[in-house]
């Protein structure tokens, strides 16, 4: 390798400018499309609610962590647009294949480093990272972590508790305040320091102090938090989302959930060949930190496997998490210079092509969609009070008009397993979103009765066959499922009002 300081240096320029053009060209069809993923859509209009004074949890109501909640927060004080969250997601996806780069170059060639950063960009939107689920934005925390602990090694193994470490255990701990389920590789990382502190020969009273040091910068962003919450006195409501409620949700409702997994598990195939090769090869020895790379990588994916089984719904964005130690094991087996540009390349091409990436017709069918819905919407009622009951979330953002219930996420009010799995009563919660008389009522068209809540939406169809006439029904083409939209209208001017 080339040790000329300058020429490092553009070799690091070129590799970021290709991490950055890359990441534009796998992201470049979702770019300004509000139809793409309904989570990511509830997230941006909590955000752009909570503008309106309210707490998460208290007057939005999710189990999603409150570092999301602050990030949507932050990036609905830019506007209206898609872009306004889907721009940061992309930088955090460059950031995070900078991280993996940067962690697999110490124990792996330039090659293999590059393509697996590469390689992780190219998987994201296979598996619905292509737009603004929340594992985009904490993935960068998960790589920042494992890079610091891995950069840290040394001074650990010397016994000393360094300044990364720290960082490390706090980054790690924010990833949680995104999703809980980060605890697993946050836990795997702390005792990854652990277990290097205990190389040092410490005595068991001194390695119990500088463990609890750990433990506290990992637990920091999460507890300041809980504090915030404590102080406005709405702790309850904070802990109840946060544990209670995940402890309510059932598991595996639809009974398919290994089904599911095998098939989310052979869709990435490549990644997981690669990573079970690069775990097999024999390593050369890195130029520092732990004599190996290959117990860490082990124990890191294991870690992440755990946090997707946690919640074993096996949604296509839950496998996201996977793809950051996946791929950093991947280097391993991308190094060479010649099969590793190859295979590298053939699995990145595979993703793109498996993959919505250039679903271009698609996704510019469905801005012109949800344009078209919001425009027609208007043209009937330039002032609507919109209950979107069953589609997008983006209506609300739109129309920038709310309902009263905390339960601002339809999947919580529609789906049968979501009933009250909340600390609210979903039925009375329904209830007062119709006492709110909305003038507009989105539904899902021709909708199976087995797959709605029976408790609820009885009352929201009533309601629209009532007091409301059906203006028309529209497609809603989300990254992976395609629905049809009923909108009815003039609810309030209707005689059954």
């Amino acid at each position: 390798m080339d040790r000329d300081p300058t020429s490092f240096q553009r070799w690091r320029l070129a590799e970021l400018a290709w991490l950055l053009g890359f990441a534009m060209l796998t992201r470049w069809s979702a770019l300004g499309d509000d139809g793409y993923f309904n989570d990511e859509l509830f997230y941006f209009a909590a955000g752009h609610h909570l503008h309106d004074g309210l707490l998460p949890y208290v007057g939005v109501w999710d189990r999603k962590g409150p570092g999301l909640f602050l990030s949507y927060y932050l990036f609905a004080a830019f506007g209206r647009s898609p872009l306004c969250y889907q721009i940061p997601a992309l930088l955090f996806a460059v950031g995070t294949a900078w991280a993996i780069r940067s962690l697999a170059l110490r124990y792996t060639s330039r090659t293999g480093a590059l393509a697996a950063a590469t390689l992780y960009l190219a998987a994201l939107p296979m598996y619905g990272g292509g737009s603004g689920q929340s594992p985009v934005f904490y993935n960068l925390f998960v790589a920042l972590a494992a890079l610091l602990a891995w950069q840290s090694a040394p001074e650990l193994r010397q016994g000393q508790v360094s300044r990364r470490a720290l960082l490390a255990m706090a980054s790690a701990g924010f990833a949680i305040t995104f999703k809980q389920t980060a605890l697993f590789e946050a836990g795997f990382l702390g005792l990854w320091a652990l277990w290097q502190l205990r190389a040092s020969g410490l005595a068991a009273l001194a390695l119990a102090g500088r463990g609890l040091r750990l433990a506290l910068a990992g637990t920091a962003p999460f507890a300041l938090f809980a504090l915030a919450f404590a102080v406005t006195g709405h702790f309850p409501e904070f802990r109840d989302a946060m544990i209670d409620a995940n402890l309510r949700k059932p598991v595996d409702p639809g009974g398919d959930a290994l089904g599911r997994a095998w098939a989310l598990a052979f869709m990435g195939w490549p990644l997981v060949l690669l990573a079970l090769a690069g775990l097999a090869i024999p390593l050369r020895a890195p130029s520092h930190g732990p004599a190996s790379p290959r117990l860490f990588l082990t124990g890191w994916i294991a870690a992440a496997v755990l946090g997707v089984a946690a919640v074993p719904n096996f949604y296509e964005h839950y496998v996201l998490p996977l793809l950051v130690p996946l791929t950093a094991a991947a280097a391993l087996a991308l190094r060479h210079e010649l099969w590793g540009l190859a295979l590298g390349g053939l699995s990145a091409l595979y993703c793109l092509a498996v993959g919505p990436s250039f679903n271009l017709v698609d996704r510019e069918r469905s801005r012109a969609e949800m344009d078209a819905l919001e425009r027609d919407i208007r043209l009937r009622d330039p002032h609507p009070r919109p209950f979107v009951y069953q589609g997008p979330h983006s209506l609300y953002t739109r129309l920038e008009s709310y309902p009263p219930s905390p339960l601002l996420d339809n999947f919580h009010l529609y789906f049968p397993p979501e009933d009250n799995v909340s600390r609210l009563d979903t039925r009375a919660e329904v209830l007062r979103n119709l006492a709110w008389r909305p003038s507009v009522v989105v539904v899902f068209a021709d909708w199976p009765t087995s797959e709605e809540n029976p408790r609820t939406a009885p009352l929201v169809r009533g309601y629209a066959a009532r007091n409301c006439r059906l203006w028309f029904t529209r497609p809603f083409r989300e990254v992976f499922r395609s629905y049809r939209l009923a909108v009815y209208g003039d609810c309030a001017r209707s005689p059954g009002s």
